[in-house]
Parts: C-alpha cells; structure tokens; sequence
C-alpha cells in the first residue's frame, strides 16, 4: 500500500466524529496531493497565498475544498479569493485583515475563523480570548452582508513548553470555552479548528472539527 494512503488509514483510525480531516499539504507537490485526493480526501491547506493560488490552478479540475491556513497579509487578500475552490480562512489574526477581507464581494460563500492566541506567546498572532477586539471582531462578521460567514475559532498550541500534553489541553480548553460563550450570546454554533500531527487526538477531546494534519501523512519534509 502506498504509504500517504496507509498514513491516511491510520489517522482516520483515530479521528472520532465531529472532527473531520484537513490535510496540511503546504510544501508538498501536486503529485502528493493527488495521491490523497485519489484516496477520497477532499479538504486541503495552504499557509502560503502563492503556493495556493499556483496549485488550485494546477488542480483545477479537481473538486477540492481549499483551506487557508497560515499568516495572512492584507495586500494577498485579492488573491487569496481568487482561489477557485476556496473554502474558508482560518487565520483571520486582527481587526484590520478582517475589514479588509470584509470588503471583498467574491462569488462563493466564504468560512471565516478568527484566530485565538489562546497560549498568549508573543511569536504568535490572533486575537487575545477576552479581548474588547475579540467583540468587536465576532459582531463585524455578524453584520456584514456579504459572501462571508462566521464559521468558527481557530489557535495553535503552545509552541515552546517542556509540559506538552497540560499546555495543550490548557489551550483547547480555553478554546472551547470561548466558542460556549459566543455560542451562546450569539446564538452561533460555531466550529473549532485545532490540533496538528502531534496534539491533535488531545484536540479532539474538546470538539475539535478541524484537526490540521500534514507530516503525519505526508512523513518529514525534505
């Protein structure tokens, strides 16, 4: 068996509903991308716009649901949406980008997660968890009239921790605490997305919908 599909195999051994597979395919050739694409998966990411853009021209003719995933700069944002198959942003990191993206008017609905630095390390972007920007960044999504929709929250476990396994669970938690509360004052049912190769069975414990999976199918990057 090849190996992506056998990887592939192992981690939907793993995955328990709601959570449902995005396969982290940044770096990672065409080729490697339809040998999973072939194998049933559909839902891809990207961090860079470039990369992104070049590939969704070269699969096309595929019917994959492209997901962006990495630090956005407002001066991508065009485009980023014009990425045919674009599916959802989940690195929507400060009030500016979002007005930005907000302004847009592309053709197709458009999932928008904001982005939660739920570790609150500086090397990271996205939204403090108790921030008045947080709020107001929530209600901005909430009004606005156009393609885009609130899909859900997104953040990125601790990068730097000798106690991996507690920090994790500390800021999934901190998550789906989040995601009750706006919920619930905002009569949302929002989607989480979280979890990565290493803590993404950790991420399911608190509801994760998006688990972002790359090396672990794909094997180490050359």
């Amino acid at each position: 068996m090849n190996f992506i599909h056998r990887q592939l195999d192992l981690v939907h051994q793993k995955i328990h509903k709601p959570a449902h597979l995005l396969v982290v395919s940044k770096t990672r050739t065409v080729e490697e991308i339809k040998v999973a694409y072939d194998y049933g998966q559909r839902d891809f990411g990207e961090n860079r716009v470039q990369e992104l853009y070049e590939k969704s021209l070269s699969l096309a003719d595929l019917a994959i649901n492209w997901h962006f995933i990495g630090t956005l700069q407002t001066n991508k944002v065009n485009k980023l949406l014009a990425v045919k198959h674009l599916c959802s942003i989940h690195s929507i990191d400060s009030l500016n980008l979002l007005e930005k993206i907000l302004k847009k008017k592309p053709e197709r609905k458009i999932g928008l997660f904001l982005q939660i630095n739920t570790s609150m390390e500086k090397e990271k972007s996205g939204f403090a968890p108790a921030s008045p920007e947080l709020e107001q960044a929530v209600k901005l999504i909430l009004n606005s009239q156009g393609p885009f929709y609130f899909q859900g929250l997104m953040t990125i476990g601790k990068i730097r921790t000798d106690q991996f396994e507690r920090d994790a669970h500390e800021c999934f938690g901190q998550l789906e605490e989040l995601k009750k509360k706006l919920d619930l004052d905002h009569s949302l049912n929002l989607e989480l997305s979280m979890g990565m190769s290493q803590d993404f069975e950790i991420a399911q414990e608190y509801g994760a919908n998006w688990l972002r999976i790359g090396s672990f199918i794909f094997g180490p990057r050359g």
